[in-house]
Order: C-alpha cells, then sequence, then structure tokens
C-alpha cells in the first residue's frame, strides 16, 4: 500500500511539474542527446554493473563458499539486473540467487549471507558517499532540500559516523556478534575498507551515467549531483515502487528546480533505457540460455531444445507477458501517433478505419489485462481468446498508427504461446474464475496510469465537448479520449457484471447415480481414503466429463474437501481450480484436509497454505509376517486369540446383507461401552447402505460374531479398514488379530500396502525454528492424552513396522487456517459440543 501511494504521489507530482510539456517535446529532448554522450553512459553502466559483481564475490569469499569468479559475475549481473527493474531487490534479485547459487551447492545459510552482505555493502557506500556530499556541499545541499545547511552537516555527520562506527567495530572486533540465540558474523578489516570502496565505487558510476547525459544548460558539479542523485535513488528504493520508477524522477525533478525540466526528463528516459531496461532485457536473455543450458538433453536438436524450454516457461511468466501487452495497447492508445506514420497511413487507410482502429485497440488492451489472469491459471479457453485478441491486436496496432514496433512486441507474444501450447489444457470455467486483490490492484494502475498518459499527452490542447465528435487524421486528442473512455467502460462493465452476477446454489445431496459413479472410479484410484464418498454424507463434486471428483461438507465458513481430488491427475487439477471458484462465489474458505505430500503442489498454485497435520501409517505386506523379533508382539496375540477360540472370516460384500443384525449389534454395544458418539467426515460410521458396499472381516467365537472390520480397496495397491469393533464376548487383542488377519489375506490378494490410517500431530518438529503451528501441535501432543491418546496411538500403531507418510491441510493463509482448523474438528466430531468427546 506504501508503494502504491508513493507511486501515485509521484505520478500527480510529475503531472504538476510537467503539465507545459509535450509527449513529442519530450521525444526531441531524448533524441537531442549526443551519440558520444550516450557511449559514455554505456561504459559508466558497464563500469557499475562489473563493480557489482565484486559485491557477490566479497559476499560469497564472506560465506566460505568457492566459485569461480566468472560464475560469480554472470549470477551477480542477472541478480542486479532483474531486482533493479522488479522492485525489492533483496527478494527479486534473491531469488535469482538462490536459484543459482542452489544449483552450485551453497546451503540456504550461505546464500542468506550473501544476500544480507550485499545490502549492507550498498549501505555502507551510499551513507559514506551522501554523507561527506551533506558535508562539503551543506550550503547547497541545505537550500535544494529547504533546511539550514547547518543540519545538513549535522545529517552527514551522522551518516559518517555510521560508517566509521561499522569499521572500527569491524577491526576492533574478533569473533561474531552475539545477541541471544542470534549470531551475527564480522568480516576482516580488510573485506569491510573493500566493501565500501567497492560500493562508492558502483554508485559513482551509476550517478556518472545520468550526468553525462545531463543538458548544456546543468549547471551543477558533479559531486553536488551524486548527493542528489543517492537521495532520489534512497526515495525509489524505499519506495518499493519496481526500480523506484516515477518516484526516482519526481525527486530529482524536486531537487533540479533551476534545470530545464524537458532535457531533464529527456536524460532521465535515457537514463532508465541504457542504466534499467538494457541489461534487464540482457539478463533476462542470459537467464533463458541459462535455463535452456541446464535443461539441455544430450541428444536433442537445437530447435526442439528451443522449443522444449518455451514449453516449460512458466503460466506465470506468460500471463505477466500477456498483461504487459495489453498495458502496451492501452499506452498506446492514450498517446499520440507520430505524424510521419500517419501521413502514410493517409493514402492507404480510410478515417473511420483509423477511428476504429483506435477505438478496438484500447478494447483489446483491456481484455487482455482481464484474460491474462485465466493464463496464469492455464486454462484453455483463456489460451484461444488471447491467441484472437492478440492477433487483432497486431493488426489493429498497424491501422491505427503503423505501430510496428508494438506489433512486433505481440507477435513475440503470440510465438511464446503457441510454442507453449501444453501448458494451457485446464478445461475450467474462464468466467467464473477467483481474481486475486494484487491482479486487481495491478489492473487498477494501468488503467490509471493511461488515463494520466492521455491527460499529460494532450496537456497543450484546450478542452471542449466537441473533442468527443472531432474526426481527423490530425485528431490525436479526441482519439485518445474516445479510447480512454471506451477502455474505462469495459473495465467497469466488467467488474459491475462480477458483483451482480447471481451466486451458485448451495451443493446438493448426492443421488443414487452419483454413488453408483463413485464406486466405478475409486476402483481406479490407489488411495483407499476416496472410499468415504460412498457414506453418501458429502457433496460430490464432478468435473464435466465425470472422471474426477471432489468429496467435502459444508462446516463453519469452509468447505472442507477430504483429501485430494479423486480422479486422473490431469482432471484433478482443473477440478480443484472449480472447487476453489465455487468457493469464491459462495464466500467460504476453500480447505482440503488429509491432503498427501505429492499433491502439495496443486494447493501451492491455488494460493493456500499448507499445515502438516500427522503421519498416516503404511505397512509394506510384500514383507509383512509374524516371525522374526521384531514382531514378537503381534505373534503372541495372534495365537493367544486362536487360543482363546477366535476364527477369522472374509463376507464378500454379497453376503454382507445376511450378517447386518450382527454386525449393527455389535457396533451398538461398542459405542455404548466407549460412551462415545459416531464420528464424522474423516471417519466412516454404521449405516447399512454403506456397510453393503464393502467385503467384511469378522471375528467369530464360538459360531457367533464378536468382532469386525469393513473393507476399504484401493485399486489392487491399498487396502486398509475403516470401522473396526467389537463387543464384551471378544478375545483379548481381538483387534491385533482382526488387523493380522487383514494384513495377512491382503498379502495373499496381492495387495502392496495396508494403511493403519493417521496419527494426528504425529511427526511435527521440535526444532526451536519449526513454525508455531508445530510448536502449538506438540505441545497439545504432549499435554492432551487426558483428551486424545496421541502418543499411544502412535506407539500402538508403530508395532507393525510401518512407513510414515506425511499428511497436511491446505487451507487460507492468516487466520484462515485457524478457521479451517476448527471447522474441520467440530465436523469430524459432529459439533463444537463434541470436540472433546472420544
Amino acid at each position: 500500500m506504501l508503494g502504491i501511494a508513493l507511486f501515485g504521489l509521484a505520478l500527480f507530482w510529475l503531472h504538476h511539474l510537467l503539465g507545459q510539456y509535450r509527449w513529442r517535446d519530450i521525444l526531441a529532448h531524448v533524441h537531442a542527446i549526443s551519440s558520444v554522450k550516450l557511449l559514455r553512459a554505456g561504459l559508466f553502466t558497464l563500469a557499475g554493473y562489473g563493480c557489482l559483481t565484486l559485491y557477490d564475490a566479497l559476499a560469497v569469499r564472506f560465506a566460505g563458499a568457492h566459485v569461480p569468479y566468472p560464475r560469480i559475475a554472470l549470477i551477480s549481473f542477472m541478480g542486479y539486473a532483474i531486482g533493479h527493474n522488479v522492485g525489492l531487490n533483496t527478494l527479486s534479485g534473491g531469488a535469482v540467487r538462490y536459484r543459482a547459487y542452489s544449483a552450485l551447492g551453497l546451503g540456504a545459510k550461505q546464500i542468506a549471507t550473501i544476500i544480507a552482505f550485499g545490502t549492507v555493502t550498498f549501505l555502507l557506500g551510499a551513507g559514506l558517499l551522501l554523507g561527506l556530499s551533506l558535508l562539503t556541499q551543506a550550503g547547497m545541499s541545505g537550500s535544494v532540500l529547504h533546511v539550514h545547511a547547518s543540519l545538513a552537516k549535522v545529517a552527514g555527520g551522522m551518516l559518517l559516523a555510521a560508517v566509521t562506527a561499522y569499521l572500527w567495530l569491524v577491526c576492533t572486533r574478533d569473533g561474531p556478534l552475539r545477541y541471544r540465540r542470534l549470531v551475527i558474523p564480522m568480516p576482516k578489516p580488510r573485506v569491510a575498507f573493500a566493501q565500501v570502496a567497492v560500493a562508492c565505487a558502483d554508485l559513482l558510476c551509476a550517478a556518472s551515467v545520468l550526468y553525462v547525459l545531463l543538458p548544456p544548460q546543468a549547471e551543477i558539479g558533479f559531486g553536488a549531483f551524486a548527493g542528489l542523485y543517492l537521495i532520489a535513488i534512497a526515495a525509489g528504493v524505499i519506495s518499493n515502487v519496481p526500480g523506484g520508477i516515477g518516484v526516482f524522477e519526481a525527486i530529482l525533478l524536486l531537487l533540479l528546480p533551476s534545470m530545464p525540466k524537458g532535457s531533464l526528463l529527456g536524460a532521465l528516459v535515457a537514463y532508465r533505457a541504457i542504466y534499467y531496461f538494457a541489461p534487464f532485457a540482457v539478463a533476462l536473455a542470459l537467464l533463458g540460455a541459462h535455463e535452456v543450458w541446464v535443461h539441455r538433453a544430450p541428444a536433442v536438436r537445437l530447435v526442439r531444445l528451443g522449443r522444449t524450454f518455451l514449453i516449460a516457461v512458466t503460466p506465470q511468466a506468460i500471463a505477466i507477458a500477456v498483461f504487459l501487452a495489453g498495458a502496451v495497447l492501452l499506452f498506446s492508445g492514450a498517446t499520440p501517433g507520430l505524424g510521419p506514420r500517419l501521413d502514410l497511413l493517409r493514402d492507404f487507410v480510410p478515417l473511420p478505419i483509423l477511428e476504429l482502429s483506435h477505438l478496438l485497440g484500447s478494447a483489446v488492451g483491456v481484455g487482455l489485462l482481464v484474460i491474462a489472469h485465466g493464463l496464469y491459471r492455464r486454462l484453455d479457453a483463456a489460451w484461444w481468446l488471447t491467441i484472437w485478441l492478440l492477433c487483432a491486436g497486431i493488426l489493429l496496432s498497424l491501422l491505427k498508427g503503423f505501430d510496428y514496433e508494438e506489433a512486433t512486441v505481440l507477435g513475440l507474444v503470440v510465438i511464446v504461446l503457441v510454442l507453449a501450447r501444453g501448458r494451457f489444457l485446464r478445461r475450467t470455467s474462464l468466467i467464473e474464475q477467483h481474481y486475486s486483490g494484487p491482479w486487481i490492484v495491478a489492473l487498477v494502475l494501468v488503467l490509471i496510469t493511461a488515463a494520466w498518459l492521455v491527460v499529460f499527452a494532450n496537456r497543450h490542447v484546450p478542452y471542449d465537448n466537441q473533442l468527443w465528435w472531432e474526426f481527423a487524421f490530425e485528431a490525436s486528442a479526441p482519439r485518445s479520449l474516445r479510447a480512454s473512455l471506451l477502455a474505462a467502460v469495459i473495465a467497469a462493465a466488467y467488474g459491475l457484471w462480477r458483483l451482480l452476477r447471481p451466486a451458485k446454489p448451495p451443493p446438493a445431496v448426492p443421488r443414487d447415480a452419483d454413488l453408483e459413479r463413485v464406486e466405478t472410479l475409486i476402483t481406479d484410484v490407489d488411495d483407499s481414503t476416496a472410499n468415504l464418498a460412498l457414506l453418501g454424507d458429502k457433496t460430490l463434486l464432478f468435473n464435466a466429463e465425470r472422471t474426477a471428483f471432489i468429496m467435502y461438507q459444508e462446516a463453519g465458513h469452509s468447505w472442507v474437501a477430504m483429501g485430494d481430488p479423486v480422479g486422473p491427475i490431469e482432471a484433478c487439477e482443473p477440478l480443484a481450480w472449480e472447487f476453489l471458484e465455487n468457493c469464491d462465489v459462495m464466500a467460504v474458505s476453500p480447505v482440503f484436509y488429509q491432503v498427501k505430500p505429492q499433491n502439495l503442489p496443486l494447493y501451492i498454485d491455488l494460493g493456500l497454505n499448507l499445515s502438516k497435520l500427522g503421519e498416516e501409517a503404511r505397512v509394506p505386506l510384500d514383507s509383512f509376517s509374524l516371525e522374526g523379533s521384531a514382531r514378537a508382539d503381534l505373534r503372541q496375540a495372534h495365537r493367544r486369540a486362536n487360543r482363546d477360540g477366535a476364527a477369522f472370516e472374509i463376507v464378500p460384500r454379497a453376503n454382507v446383507g445376511a450378517i447386518l443384525p450382527e454386525l449393527r449389534a455389535v457396533s451398538d454395544a461398542w459405542l455404548a461401552e466407549k460412551s462415545t458418539a459416531e464420528k464424522r467426515f474423516s471417519l466412516g460410521f454404521f449405516d447399512d447402505r454403506y456397510i453393503m458396499h464393502f467385503d467384511c472381516g469378522v471375528v467369530r467365537r464360538g459360531g457367533a460374531i464378536v468382532a469386525f472390520a469393513n473393507i476399504w480397496r484401493g485399486a489392487s495397491n491399498e487396502l486398509s479398514v475403516d470401522l473396526m469393533r467389537y463387543n464384551d464376548a471378544a478375545p483379548k487383542g481381538v483387534i491385533d488379530y482382526l488387523l493380522i488377519e487383514c494384513m495377512l489375506w491382503g498379502k495373499s490378494s496381492g495387495y502392496h500396502w495396508f494403511n493403519l490410517g493417521m496419527a494426528p500431530l504425529s511427526g511435527l518438529e521440535e526444532h526451536a525454528l519449526a513454525p508455531a503451528w508445530h510448536k502449538i501441535g506438540r505441545m497439545v501432543q504432549r499435554y492432551g492424552e487426558m483428551f486424545y491418546p496421541f502418543e499411544g496411538l502412535r506407539k500402538y500403531k508403530e508395532k507393525f513396522l510401518p512407513v510414515w507418510r506425511p499428511r497436511y491441510l491446505a487451507a487460507p493463509h492468516g487466520l484462515g487456517m485457524a478457521g479451517a482448523l476448527l471447522d474441520v474438528t467440530a465436523l469430524i466430531s459432529g459439533g463444537v459440543g463434541k470436540v472433546l468427546r472420544k
């Protein structure tokens, strides 16, 4: 929000300062800069980025790593070139460094040290140079900053004192700084002095780039200018606006009131292009080439390798490119066309076609801003619509002003989209997609900037109502006004339509046909938990082809899905997005309970937070037996039950109906003895129709059923049981006996795993830096035994020697996670009042 506010303030101030200048005047000032000045600026840019590579060289050495300098220089250049333009240099440039340095074997702590070292180096150089400038140029600095000269000297002295204190601390202290658990390593004195020298050289080179581009009328020494430059750079960094764009320019225009504004702005535009945009383009090309090289295949031809790389480009990056293409069309419609090109079109394009092209170009721009979010979600419909809009944009760019540069950019985006077709296969609704807050903010900022460009570029044209109806080749202002109005109307109409569109109907109870379809789908799924859908108590969300489903229930302000989407992987991803959209329409929180680790990337794409719930025990049946010392307890329990007259039998599902009365009697006796009610949602409950869906393992004693368990099948891979109940006549250790017999039967039937279910809060980290949820969970596990046998359940399942697999909760960030946990707990227990009942 601070960045948005400062960007808006800078935009307002630029508009105020530059009101008397025309768009063409500013471009003329840029073209007036001599080639010699541009060459000097380019050389200083090379020197500046060369100094920046030394930031990383010192940092890598300080972190105790050994990386060849050419590798360091490449990583540093890409990190700083991208960080300077994207903003939040520590995060954006740090992300590039993390990816590159981690591939070279550096640890997270070393990479964090490198990033922090670079930040400190920049601050040292900026503090020293700005302090010297304020002290030596106190009179001019005070007048420019509208403060007394003595105050400028005090500020300069404080900055120099801070740098001196750092150097004194480095020279006088041998070991690291320690504060409680925090340990801050200190560099050697020669490294610290090298930090200051390298940072000063970098900042002086960066200031020189702009200084050599200043117009001849600029009567200011380099020392004084460097101080003002550092103030503007600091303001841009604090604003967090990408590249400090707008903020940096506004500060310099404010601090240099005597310099001609048009000439200064022309120098600033050239400075942006040379020091920011050109290195950014080179860095992106190098980053792309690096990714192609890392993911190369030895026997693949060059063309196929390029196509593979383009397909691998993340949909998020393509979505941003399309969003920027839409912004380009809007900005182009807001600025006047070039006179010579309009004269060229006069003989070939009728005036009505020119006017219509201008209007439709802005409409296509708004459409691309909106549709780009669908590409972010990899939607098939968004891909097709974007291709058509971009092709229309190319044609309209040529017709409205022969903007071949703009058409070329749009054409490149089309090529990337076509080559990456395989990444956009989700057949989810494009109309019902959910827009995030940052995406809406970005869209609004583009529209506001386009509106400002219209006002600024046509400030010299006096406003009159007749402008709206003026049509001529030279009438650029009316065309821009009409195009901006159309863009605003389209954006407002779309937003209003989304606000007023009817809500989807509430979820319905599953029909018999739905349960039959579920039963068919479950036979092809390895996860036996999917059998919970046959309870009939959950709402079932199918995809259009009915090849996948999500089972969920309403709880409080959440829709809680039990487990992962069930079905083929290619069908589950679009279905999860549809579930998210339905939750957005109904203003509820989407929650996925007990999801598997291999599906975590899906929930990260959905924008959900992940918390570990515990671990489930899976017994490998291929190696399961009652032999050996490790399973002595199981062997004894099994033999004891046999001596007590226990006999195990598998009752096929076709015959379960005949023994239902006996099973219900055992279930009722078990519930009465435990003084508990039926659990829900993540566990089955006794229901005749539900029980008859499964084979049933029963234990008889004297011919009567004394214990039973309904058996879940997961394709031919996993086996599990749901309800395990017994009465007073059952022999001691009957549950052990029942599970052992089920495992032995599953092994003989060709199954590979037996799922013993979850051990809640199991496997949480005990480290001091573990997430807060892990610490809370460990505390509940330690002190909550009176309510639930957390540790006892884990120990009981351990005797079967299982393989433990984590399960997670995926829910919204922040307080949404706490609300999701409460809703899930109440859902399983049958209500908030029963949460603490076993």
